[in-house]
Parts: C-alpha cells; structure tokens; sequence
C-alpha cells in the first residue's frame, strides 16, 4: 500500500475512533456528575488553572456557544469559580472548585494508568510517530477551514 493510501486509510479511522472515545469517557464518567462536554472545559481549566470563555474556545477549538452553555451549566452546578478579569470587565475568569479539581485528577489517573498500560504495545518512536502526524493533520486540515 502506497504510503498515502495507508495514511488515507487512517484518517478513515478517525471518526469511529472519536465516536469510541467519546462513548468510553461517556461510560467512564457515569455516577460522577460530568457529562463529556462539561470534561473538555475541565480539562482546560485544570491545565490553565484559569481561563476566560475566549480562551477556552480556542484552547478546545469549538463554538463560542458550545463553551458559553458549559460554562453557565458548571457554575450553575457550582463546578467552578468565577473571578474579575483586570484586564477586560466583561470577561471573566474561570477556575475550578477545589473539589472538581480533586474528582478531575482521580479520573485523570485512572485514564492514565490505562493508557500506561496500551503505550507498553509500542515503541517510543512509534509514538512520538503518531503524535507527529496527527498535529500535522490538525494544522494542515484546520489552515484548509
């Protein structure tokens, strides 16, 4: 197969591979209060430790809406932490809740210890490989939009 083939072949795979994803951090999220959505933004958060809505946005790559319902939904449920932005009035910061925090990394050390586990059916450069072509499709299909 020539190697455009087999890289056509993969992105092919893309879409069941997200929809398989998404159902399994669905499932694993069940009994915790988060639905997916909600766990994009955490995820951002507990990497930024805080952020305002246009930052998530492009962070994740999605519709102002879509970070706009999120966000009222996890402050409503008292998820997270809003703080003045000094820097722009009507822009606020958002924070995590010392308890979201907490639940957000026992549930990223679960994932990770499974995730350990599948690594150790590859090599590094293999990868590191995957890695590089899939931020190279990114950036090469995200420049085309």
């Amino acid at each position: 197969m020539r190697p455009a083939d087999q890289l056509y072949a993969g992105i092919q795979l893309t879409r069941p591979l997200l929809r398989n994803i998404t159902a399994r951090v669905e499932r694993d999220l069940e009994g915790t209060g988060i639905t997916v959505g909600q766990r994009a933004i955490l995820e951002v958060l507990l990497a930024l430790d805080h952020a305002t809505a246009p930052q998530i946005t492009a962070h994740l790559d999605v519709t102002r809406q879509f970070v706009g319902r999120e966000l009222k939904s996890l402050v409503a449920e008292g998820k997270l932490e809003t703080e003045e932005n000094p820097a722009h009035r009507a822009s606020k910061f958002y924070r995590l809740t010392e308890r979201v925090r907490a639940q957000i990394l026992s549930i990223r050390r679960r994932e990770m210890q499974e995730i350990d586990a599948f690594a150790q059916g590859f090599t590094k450069e293999e990868i590191r490989g995957f890695h590089k072509i899939l931020s190279a499709l990114n950036t090469a299909f995200s420049e085309s939009t």
